[in-house]
């Protein structure tokens, strides 16, 4: 024994705890997760979409914030695709709804004209 123990229990050690295991008895039925169809696994990948404010992100943001690899955020991301619940716009995944046919063409319109600038005659002064 260390020299605190020593001062602490003396010459005699403390008795071990014991850990009992306990073992389920014959008359308890035992129940696992897959026997429960009440309780479903969260789907941390939509909840982390939900709190995520509506916009695009990249995949490796999405899955940093739901806790998934990247992989596996992917793949779910495909699926949730499929389901029609995100789109994939590019490299990145929104989860604004789709734009209609004269919102995407204003988006268009924008986008070409964003880099103009109108000039003006100035008129002379006086």
């Amino acid at each position: 024994m260390c020299p605190a123990c020593r001062a602490r229990y003396g010459d005699k050690p403390p008795a071990r705890i014991a850990h009992e295991v306990t073992q389920p008895s014959a008359t308890q039925p035992t129940t696992s997760k897959a026997d429960r169809p009440s309780e479903q696994r969260e789907d941390r990948l939509k909840k982390a979409l939900g709190e995520l404010p509506r916009g695009e992100y990249a995949t490796a943001r999405i899955a940093k914030a739901a806790g998934l690899n990247h992989d596996k955020a992917l793949a779910r991301l495909q699926q949730l695709q499929t389901a029609g619940e995100i789109r994939q716009v590019g490299n990145r995944w929104s989860t604004e709804p789709a734009l209609t046919d004269l919102e995407g063409a204003f988006d268009r319109l924008q986008a070409r004209t964003n880099n103009l600038r109108i000039v003006r005659d100035r008129a002379p002064v006086g």
